[in-house]
């Protein structure tokens, strides 16, 4: 893979937004040591070298006045010090968010260590907005329905009206908000399930379109969890499309062919909302849709590309 196989979707001193394509593994593992989106990253910013930032020159500190010539010296040359440690680049980009390998998408990195206290704090206040488009279909496994309180709300008007468990029909324009805490599952550590013993977990989603086969969502997770979307929808009663772990089909079921013809799971970062570094700035940077979805859609779910804005993937 060569290093402009990822497209960059922005880049300055401090901060790093990229495409990632499905299929690529984020980091090396014990089981893909090499041929990750790391090494293609780092391939990438050494074609470009070091950029031309310099601590900006700043005055004295009042208390430095009384202070003799060689210690002024020394406070500027430890501050100066100080300004590369927190604002130079660090010698690898540091990963603030992941997401699956067969998941598109964004993926933000920070290439200074003040850039990455400034976004790693609005993850853990949950002020980062992330979103992602899907595609759903009824009949998730047995396995993956709740095993404990998995509160189903539907938001009318800013209120949120609990619904009953079990499977909830979706219809046009449905916002609902799903809240049960996520775990690994015990019998099969590659997936995780609602369960007693797990981590708060919350997401909210928009239904976009509907076919009577399938249902397109718009997903923001407002926690983090593992495999959280991907889970939730699960113990919701419906699989992402092409998921071959929350979605498993036998082959002589009909919709295995749709999981073949996709080849992986139609889950796409498609957008992510920031305070940039160092102007506390409010960004959006936007993912457009991956070729391979919109070519299943135009196949299975035409209807579905009627609200996308295939260029953008903002839901017109």
């Amino acid at each position: 893979m060569k290093p402009t196989e990822i497209p960059i979707i922005y880049q300055d001193h401090h901060l790093l937004i990229v495409n990632k394509p499905a299929g690529l593994v984020i980091h090396p593992t014990y089981k893909n040591t090499d041929g990750t989106m790391w090494d293609v990253l780092l391939a990438h910013l050494a074609l470009q070298g070091p950029d031309d930032w310099q601590p900006p020159v700043l005055p004295d500190e009042q208390e430095w006045a009384g202070a003799p010539p060689h210690k002024q010296a020394m406070l500027r040359e430890k501050r100066i010090e100080k300004q590369w440690r927190e604002e130079g680049l660090l010698s690898r980009p540091c990963l603030l968010h992941r997401i699956d390998k067969d998941t598109s998408g964004i993926v933000a990195l920070a290439r200074t260590e003040r850039a990455r206290r400034h976004i790693v704090r609005q993850f853990h206040d949950h002020s980062i907005v992330k979103r992602y488009l899907t595609v759903v279909r009824r009949e998730a496994p047995s396995w993956s329905q709740p095993r404990t309180a998995f509160s189903i709300a539907r938001q009318t008007g800013g209120v949120n009206i609990k619904l009953a468990s079990g499977i909830t029909i979706m219809t046009l324009d449905d916002e609902l908000v799903l809240d049960g805490p996520l775990q690994r599952d015990p019998t099969d550590r590659r997936r995780s399930i609602v369960a007693l013993d797990g981590q708060p977990a919350k997401t909210l989603l928009h239904v976009l379109a509907v076919s009577d086969s399938f249902a397109l969502l718009d997903v923001r997770p407002v926690t983090g969890r593992t495999h959280q979307i991907r889970a939730h929808l699960a113990a919701l009663g419906y699989a992402i499309v092409g998921d071959k772990i929350y979605a498993p089909y036998a082959e002589h079921d009909p919709a295995f062919l749709v999981q073949k013809v996709l080849g992986r799971q139609f889950l796409h970062a498609y957008s992510l909302q920031l305070r940039r570094y160092p102007d506390n700035a409010l960004v959006q940077f936007v993912a457009p849709l991956a070729e391979d979805l919109i070519f299943w859609m135009q196949k299975y779910f035409p209807g579905g590309l009627g609200v996308i804005d295939a260029s953008t993937t903002i839901p017109a």
